[in-house]
């Protein structure tokens, strides 16, 4: 035997016990007011009243409940009747919020995601640059002679290079005054800091002369001390020439 089945969209049948003595000896409805009732017996309860409307108004809940109201009002605690307030997340202006921040966290990342593209481009180009070197193309080439000072501190012997404009500087070195001496070394300081560079066994070529070409881009801002030494087979370096070379 099969238990009968309940029509959708149609409250259960009431328990056959239900009548109206049933609900005064049990105190049904005073039991509901204060919220004590189970929930099945609240909704039989409920069920019933909607079947019998008459009950109700033999116990004048309308007027008792208008009496309560009054009451509460009169001891300053009116009670609101109204539709219950919504959650805030069920309001309105939820939807508009979160759209309005949606759209400012989009702009904020469209406007990172430019800086990053552009500090990108900047960082590639400078890793172009390092990669490549700072020397520049030349423009110009020009030549100059000098004779090296023959002592160190005389600081007369002295050559001067720009940067601004890309030069290809040819230098003639004197050594005229070095008899038999053909093979040198050259070295390069700067000023302050060390080392730049050292060119070893150089020779002077028929007019006593030791050439050497500077690219201008190639050396730094600055003061750069020249020390020539002769170098002799089985015997220690001569210093036989001094000059300066300013690269501004």
């Amino acid at each position: 035997m099969t238990a009968p089945t309940i029509a959708p969209g149609k409250a259960p049948p009431v328990s056959p016990r239900f009548d109206r003595q049933f609900i005064e000896d049990h105190k049904l409805v005073e039991r509901y007011l204060e919220n004590k009732l189970p929930f099945k017996g609240a909704r039989d309860l409920e069920q019933w009243c909607r079947e019998h409307p008459d009950y109700l108004n033999e116990l004048k809940l309308s007027e008792r409940a208008h009496a309560s109201l009054k009451l509460l009002e009169a001891s300053g605690s009116p009670q609101d009747l109204g539709e219950p307030k919504p959650p805030w997340w069920k309001s309105i202006y939820f939807p508009i919020g979160l759209g309005v921040t949606t759209f400012i966290c989009l702009m904020a990342f469209w406007t990172l995601a430019g800086r990053y593209v552009s500090l990108q481009a900047k960082l590639e180009s400078t890793q172009r640059a390092i990669s490549q070197g700072p020397l520049v193309q030349p423009a110009t080439e020009r030549s100059v002679v000098i004779a090296p000072d023959h002592a160190p501190g005389i600081d007369r012997a002295r050559i001067k290079l720009s940067r601004a404009a890309p030069l290809l500087l040819d230098v003639h070195i004197d050594l005229g005054y070095t008899d038999k001496l053909m093979q040198f070394r050259l070295f390069v300081d700067k000023q302050d800091q060390g080392r730049a560079l050292v060119l070893n066994n150089l020779l002077k070529d028929s007019n006593g002369e030791l050439r050497v070409t500077l690219n201008s881009t190639g050396l730094s801002a600055g003061i750069y001390r020249v020390r020539i030494e002769a170098l002799q087979p089985r015997e220690v370096p001569i210093p036989i020439g001094w000059l300066l070379l300013e690269v501004q």
